[in-house]
């Protein structure tokens, strides 16, 4: 079983071809750290005819895969393209199990060919660091036969599967004869993955709740209402749908799963029982210590700026204090917006911690360091690759070492930078975010207020609500 896909990219081109070739993801698991070279030496090892073993499984389609940017800028200008899509990526990937790394690259450079072989140039990688063995393919967006453009449209992704599952028959490997359903988003199913929350998630947990406290239908439309959610009984529909304030459009029921239903709903409901329940005694609670403390805390900063509101608003999501049991379902509207950002919020907030920054202009100050230490590293690795260049042997295993450890520290920079890019963006929507929800939170308990007020002044005589049962 193979699944294809194939998407356009906008941008540099060397990118992509970078990402496919990644040597960590396309070597042979039977070679050692000590075997892998450069990355230039790599490609010509791995395309070389003569060699009888393969380390690294990327291959070129009308290209080497050493020079294949510069050949594919090559056919570009030779038609003076200057398209705004660079090149097309794609993958295939395989069933657990199923195939070699051998059988899996031999069977990506036979698609490639059938599917762009005439006249586009393509690299295929074979990526090696998941349990399903997967192809990457990079395809250069302009033929260099006839300077005519590939076209990502339905009727190609239809073709790219039909060759893909012929091809998968002769290796006699799986196919999926029938193919249903929309694809669930990377995101949506690597939040899934890690038990992370998600829309869906916090949805199935909210039906839940409202169908164990729920005897009639109303009783679960008023219990959904509480947290948030609308939900549609339209005997003129077919299904029930649910859908959040912050939605922008309905989600059928039954799509959260075999148990949401509109008639396994009414049946989880209706095994609900009027009969009195016994429980336990609540068990004695355990006395509390208390502590006394001499002085006062009239001296104690309180944390403010911007990491004070950070860590205010992570308090509100759940993420603190540590191991805290949250009823995602009960969250505010807003907040359950923010559920699937949970760990880049986490991030911002630790760097703001870290780093003490309480004002924006701290943040830009310490942004702006950022930039300069890696404008400055990038000129010292310019000077490394070409000292590199002109040496050899163990000289060169010094700078390349060095190299290495100059790229983790860009990674590392960038990736801060990236964190307070994102703290700049966020700032301002998070207090107005957290002002509306101390408004609305105010409007409940003025409400609370008034209701609880009007029972208690009520007439002892009123009519029995349950019709004298």
């Amino acid at each position: 079983m193979a699944v294809c896909e194939i998407w356009d990219v906008r941008g540099r081109l060397d990118h992509p071809i970078d990402y496919a070739e990644n040597p960590e993801k396309t070597a042979n698991p039977n070679y050692s750290e000590t075997d892998l070279q450069a990355l230039v030496d790599v490609m010509e090892y791995a395309t070389n005819q003569d060699k009888t073993e393969q380390r690294f499984f990327v291959t070129g389609v009308n290209c080497d895969p050493a020079s294949a940017r510069e050949e594919m800028m090559i056919a570009k200008a030779q038609w003076n393209d200057e398209s705004e899509i660079i090149c097309y990526h794609g993958f295939q990937s395989f069933k657990s199990g199923e195939v070699t790394p051998k059988q899996a690259h031999e069977i990506g450079v036979r698609l490639a060919q059938r599917m762009w072989g005439d006249r586009f140039q393509v690299i295929v990688a074979t990526h090696l660091n998941t349990d399903c063995l997967h192809n990457h393919f990079v395809v250069n967006s302009v033929s260099f036969m006839d300077g005519k453009h590939y076209h990502d449209n339905k009727a190609n992704l239809r073709l790219l599967r039909q060759r893909s599952d012929e091809l998968c028959r002769e290796y006699a490997l799986s196919v999926i004869e029938h193919p249903s359903g929309r694809k669930k988003p990377y995101a949506l199913y690597q939040a899934e993955k890690n038990g992370m929350p998600t829309r869906d998630n916090v949805a199935r947990q909210a039906v839940d709740e409202a169908i164990s406290k729920s005897f009639t239908l109303k009783d679960f439309d008023r219990q959904m209402a509480e947290m948030g959610y609308h939900v549609r009984f339209d005997p003129n529909r077919k299904y029930w749908t649910i859908m959040g304030k912050s939605w922008k459009r309905p989600k059928r029921l039954y799509k959260l799963g075999d148990d949401y239903t509109n008639e396994r709903i009414m049946e989880r409901i209706r095994e609900n029982s009027y009969a009195v329940k016994f429980s336990r005694f609540a068990e004695p609670q355990k006395p509390i210590p208390v502590y006394r403390l001499k002085g006062t805390l009239n001296g104690a900063k309180k944390i403010g700026g911007l990491r004070g509101l950070y860590l205010h608003y992570c308090y509100r999501l759940g993420i603190l204090p540590k191991n805290r049991k949250q009823n995602y379902a009960r969250l505010h509207y807003l907040l359950k917006d923010d559920l699937m950002k949970m760990e880049v919020i986490s991030q911002e907030t630790r760097l703001l911690c870290r780093n003490r920054i309480d004002t924006v202009e701290q943040l830009c100050s310490y942004k702006e360091s950022l930039e300069t230490e890696i404008a400055d590293l990038l000129q010292k690795r310019k000077g490394l690759y070409s000292q590199s260049r002109k040496m050899g042997g163990e000289e060169k295993e010094a700078i390349r070492s060095q190299l290495s450890d100059l790229s983790k520290r860009l990674r590392v920079i960038r990736k801060e930078v990236k964190l307070c890019e994102g703290i700049e963006a966020r700032n301002d929507t998070l207090k107005e975010k957290l002002k509306t929800i101390r408004a609305d939170e105010e409007q409940q308990r003025k409400e609370l207020m008034t209701n609880e007020h009007k029972r208690r002044s009520g007439r002892t005589d009123r009519p029995n609500e349950l019709g004298g049962i």
